[in-house]
């Protein structure tokens, strides 16, 4: 049908990875990957929908990490139940990163869409017709069902630019096929038989994706799943000849009539298009569907020149600031909860399996290799993480820049590579041994820092296509490599409590520095964007969707931070706190609610000792009840002074006053005790008396003078508290 040849052109360019999926199955699953109540079963009914997140679970679970013994895995919830729920997890939110902002959708995706409806309702009724004849496994007839036009994917991944007018054509019309080969040198079976066929299982699931468009005398004589995909792709045309044609196979292949073909057929029809109600998707039509193919055969060449009309080159990938935005946050959970399900593994072999499988699922690693420097210091020697690594530690690599590829990242401290198509290194000889023993085009290598310190390199042995992959997603790779950095510190120093001790205090500060900063600003810019979007009427679901996943995230960091960072006392200059919060606030609800800022901050104000943290919080919460107050608009002023404080020396005052209309007598008397909220909404009625409660724990006094004009907070503060043990405690 075609070359192997024109096969490996296109898989030198697509990976599973990189095949487009439906974006409103893509933002379902982030939601539910959010929602802490949900479960495996609620994310394998997603799973199921998606022929790329199937796809790669069933690669992976058929893969030597995962398969402990011969049988095939055909089943999408058995893979499921083998990767288990952290796995999933993780692919999911790998795949999404990769594919959620692709340029694939800025033209495609009422192709795409109208692929996925076709794709689930094949799945559909080859399940259906699997278990009413028992002829075949219902599981496996899903699966190919859903999988047997893969190969559009890949071509429309391979060839970015010149497939989408195929792609929006019907594959089953006459010449379609040959067309295909003869301008990409492979149809789309051949290439869907080639990616199933690298997953090394033996079953004939990849016979029916290969055989779904040959006549049916070829097909009459091969396997039952062979013929039940074929059938129902068959049933799927919109072309009344072809239909027929379904009909008579049915009876003659497995005895169905007509009334139990019809019945399927609506069933599924019917299933399909609740799912897809559900994750509000408007099922249309394709673009051929409105010629009358039965009366005339089609010109291939011609609705393929026609079509090209109505797309254009695709750019490079967007670098709009809501991409990055929204790709940076899904890369923050995904690291996240690789640091998470790193940390659950105590034992070093459960770690480096767990290690291998993770550079499988989320890098499309074949292997992944270890070099550490020797006793001299002199040489970096391979390390052996699993029982086919034995041949690694036979390598030991002098520490020179033309060693290796390896001991060029080491010296560089920067990661590098092989792929001299994409600016990579020349690779030495011991480079191309390891690939060659790892049987792969080449290698990225990345060091391994343990806080400032290079303690070795790490290898992910790749083909091209995963490199491609892999390079738009290096944060994922230098994760990995840190978090193997901090389990090769040595023993010896490990069991010191005071390097023990500093090792999590670093951790927790990168932590809190490179996670807590980022999402706060990226949520303030995303409450500009969604302003933005709103005034130019586009929907702003899935800024919706980051900016619950950055209350949950910067929740728990919350909490991280409150346990070891909230009592720590530090000289602080408060003017510079009050700006920082002015700065940052300004754009999301200060403007936006006609409230304008007058700072009058004391030049002379000198530092004071105090917890930094606790008293943001409080000026937040102050800054932030001013602006609810003020409904139509108003002025809030914050003003710094110093004072003689008789009680405690000299001290400081903050005052934040509003124009709003003033607090009820009801409530003043009762403004610093918790009460029920007269606010409403998801507000607790609580804030004044934290604030209460924390300056008071911060030496200071809090107080509050209110009428019709306004109502201003006075809070004092000493400059240097009485005790350190006052404020710790």
């Amino acid at each position: 049908m075609c070359s192997a040849a024109g096969a490996q052109i296109v898989l030198n360019n697509a990976t599973i990875s990189a095949l487009p999926s439906v974006p409103q199955i893509l933002t379902k699953l982030l939601e539910t990957l959010q929602d802490e109540n949900s479960g495996l079963e609620q994310l394998a009914n997603l799973i199921e929908m998606d022929v790329v997140i199937s796809a790669r679970v069933l690669e992976v679970a058929n893969s030597a990490a995962y398969r402990r013994d011969r049988h095939p895995v055909l089943s999408i919830r058995t893979g499921i139940i083998i990767l288990g729920w952290d796995m999933v997890k993780m692919l999911t939110l790998s795949i999404i990163c990769q594919r959620m902002f692709n340029d694939y959708y800025e033209q495609s995706n009422l192709d795409i869409e109208h692929y996925w409806y076709h794709s689930l309702r094949c799945a559909v009724i080859a399940k259906s017709l699997a278990a009413r004849t028992g002829a075949a496994s219902p599981d496996e007839s899903y699966v190919a069902g859903l999988l047997h036009n893969i190969g559009r994917l890949g071509l429309l991944a391979g060839f970015k630019n010149k497939y989408p007018p195929f792609f929006a054509i019907d594959d089953s019309l006459p010449g379609y096929m040959e067309s295909e080969v003869a301008h990409f040198g492979i149809d789309h079976c051949e290439l869907g038989a080639w990616i199933i066929r690298d997953w090394n299982i033996k079953s004939f699931l990849e016979d029916a994706v290969a055989y779904h468009h040959l006549p049916a005398a070829q097909v009459e004589h091969t396997p039952a799943l062979v013929k039940i995909v074929y059938l129902a792709n068959l049933l799927l045309t919109e072309r009344r000849s072809e239909r027929q044609s379904a009909l008579i196979l049915a009876n003659k292949w497995f005895e169905l009539d007509s009334s139990v073909i019809n019945e399927i057929m609506s069933l599924a029809v019917s299933q399909v298009h609740i799912l897809s109600d559900s994750l509000g998707i408007n099922i249309g039509t394709a673009h051929t569907s409105q010629h009358n193919w039965d009366k005339h055969e089609p010109d291939i060449e011609a609705l393929v020149q026609a079509l090209s009309k109505n797309f254009t080159p695709t750019r490079a990938a967007s670098s709009s600031s809501t991409n990055k935005l929204v790709k940076g946050v899904i890369d923050t959970a995904l690291i996240n909860h690789i640091e998470s399900t790193c940390n659950q593994e105590n034992q070093a072999d459960g770690f480096f399996e767990l290690l291998s499988k993770l550079s499988k699922l989320l890098c499309n690693a074949k292997q992944v290799i270890l070099f550490t420097p020797d006793e001299t210091g002199q040489h970096l020697a391979g390390k052996s993480i699993a029982e086919d690594q034995e041949w690694v530690e036979s390598f030991k690599l002098p520490i020179k820049p033309a060693t290796s590829i390896i001991t060029a990242a080491w010296i560089k401290k920067a990661h590098c590579h092989s792929f001299q198509a994409f600016e990579g290194f020349k690779p030495s000889l011991p480079d191309q041994q390891i690939m060659r023993l790892c049987e792969v085009d080449g290698i990225l290598c990345f060091p391994m820092f343990a806080k400032d310190t290079i303690v070795g390199v790490m290898v992910f042995a790749l083909n091209q296509p995963e490199f491609l992959i892999a390079k738009q997603q290096l944060n994922v790779q230098s994760a990995l490599a840190r978090i193997v950095a901090s389990r090769l510190i040595p023993e010896q120093q490990q069991n010191e409590p005071e390097l023990e001790a500093a090792v999590h205090e670093e951790r927790l500060k990168r932590f809190v520095h490179e996670t807590s900063t980022p999402l706060s600003t990226i949520k303030n810019y995303l409450a500009i964007l969604e302003q933005k979007m709103l005034l130019n009427g586009m929907p702003n679901r899935d800024i919706a969707i980051v900016n619950e996943e950055i209350d949950r995230v910067g929740s728990l960091i919350g909490n991280l931070y409150s346990n070891e960072q909230d009592h720590i006392a530090a000289s602080t200059d408060v003017n510079q706190l009050i700006q920082d919060i002015v700065a940052l606030h300004r754009q999301t609800y200060l403007q936006p609610a006609g409230v304008e800022v007058t700072l009058n901050l004391s030049s002379g104000l000198p530092k004071i000792t105090t917890i930094p943290y606790q008293l943001r919080q409080v000026l937040v919460n102050l800054i932030r009840n001013a602006a609810e107050a003020m409904e139509r608009g108003g002025k809030l002023s914050i003003a710094t002074f110093v004072e003689s404080q008789s009680d405690a020396g000299q001290g400081i005052l903050i005052q934040v006053s509003d124009t709003g209309p003033g607090i009820p007598d009801s409530v003043l008397s009762k403004i610093f005790t918790p009460v029920e909220t007269t606010k409403g909404g998801k507000h607790s009625g609580i804030g004044l008396s934290i604030s209460h409660d924390l300056i008071k724990g911060l030496c200071g006094s809090i107080a509050c003078r209110t009428s019709s004009a306004g109502t201003s907070f006075d809070i004092r503060l000493p400059i240097q508290a009485s005790s350190h043990a006052a404020l710790i405690n």
